[in-house]
């Protein structure tokens, strides 16, 4: 008897089964859909770890301002515009920063845009810089200087203004009283002059102007908590917005917040594009006189808007919650 089949395997045992294309092609989709599903979620995680590091960022900027006014009993002026002074906020509060060897390199002697400050005003500092802007790895402008002399070109970007609150200038196109002949409290979001660098002197109505005198903690009479100091820009859309240009170290809240318009040209229309905004969702951070950090909507209605932006307009004006 011939047993020499007996207990021999299938022909197909042992073999491992492969996939058809239709199941390949089922897996395929269902990685695709997973990762369309987590790509959301990691890009909004990302953004919260930005949009957090931005908040540390003005913090920071509080904190300096602060130690400053613990020290002089007066905050920085935001420029010496009027009198063609050297200096911006930004600059005097460097030794608060950490960024002392930045502070001694600059000569305050001469303008800001004298070439023997080429260096000192073009040393990237990360204190000043939002990283939810895509530019944020380009952190030096041309700060164009046929404007102004006194800006220097090129000049370290500026992400964080200093507020002038709302202002008078070019026929305050956003503001629905339209402009004012003078300066009235009646016109809520149509005040001060020129940024804040027109007679009478000190006539800015926010924290900070280009007037050579600065504001004491006493003069905010509305309340530190309930007044702006500093917020988010897109330097950008700007090219006035120079971390050492005397011209426009500051922004206002006449403009809406995240008014995307653009003035990247000499003699743009800075009035409707130089205001505060930023590329989180919805809305922006800012910095109140109390040092504390608050997220604010782009639709916040535009009155408490401008009446956070007063130092001394005596609004009763409260932030929003959220």
């Amino acid at each position: 008897m011939n047993h020499s089949g007996i207990g021999r395997a299938p022909a197909t045992a042992g073999r491992s089964r492969g996939f058809t294309l239709v199941e390949l092609l089922v897996v395929i989709a269902i990685i695709g859909i997973l990762i369309a599903l987590l790509l959301p979620a990691v890009q909004a995680a990302r953004e919260a770890a930005r949009r957090m590091q931005c908040t540390n960022h003005l913090k920071q900027l509080g904190v300096a301002l602060h130690a400053y006014h613990d020290n002089h009993q007066v905050l920085p002026f935001a420029s010496g515009y009027t009198i063609a002074q050297t200096g911006t906020w930004l600059s005097f509060i460097l030794p608060q920063l950490e960024q002392q060897a930045i502070y001694d390199e600059i000569n305050f002697e001469i303008m800001m845009s004298d070439p023997r400050n080429s260096r000192p005003v073009t040393t990237p500092i990360h204190w000043i810089v939002c990283p939810s802007d895509p530019r944020s790895s380009e952190p030096i402008m041309n700060c164009d200087s046929r404007v102004s002399g006194m800006n220097p070109n090129p000049s370290l970007k500026l992400w964080y203004p200093a507020c002038m609150g709302p202002t008078h200038d070019d026929g305050c196109v956003y503001c629905p009283l339209g402009k004012t002949s003078s300066i009235s409290p009646d016109s809520y979001c149509c005040q001060g002059w020129n940024f804040g660098s027109k007679e009478p002197a000190d006539n800015a109505v926010g924290m900070f102007g280009r007037y050579p005198s600065g504001v004491k903690f006493v003069d905010v009479t509305d309340g530190l908590a309930c007044t702006i100091a500093i917020g988010e820009t897109l330097p950008d859309q700007c090219l006035y917005n120079g971390a050492y240009a005397n011209n426009f170290p500051l922004a206002g809240t006449s403009i809406p917040m995240n008014t995307f318009e653009t003035c990247d040209v000499p003699g743009g229309k800075y009035y409707e594009a130089c205001g505060f905004k930023s590329l989180h969702p919805g809305g922006a951070n800012f910095l109140m006189g109390d040092g504390s950090v608050h997220y604010l909507e782009e639709f916040i209605d535009y009155r408490l808007y401008n009446d956070l932006g007063t130092r001394a307009g005596g609004e009763v004006a409260a932030l929003p919650n959220g």
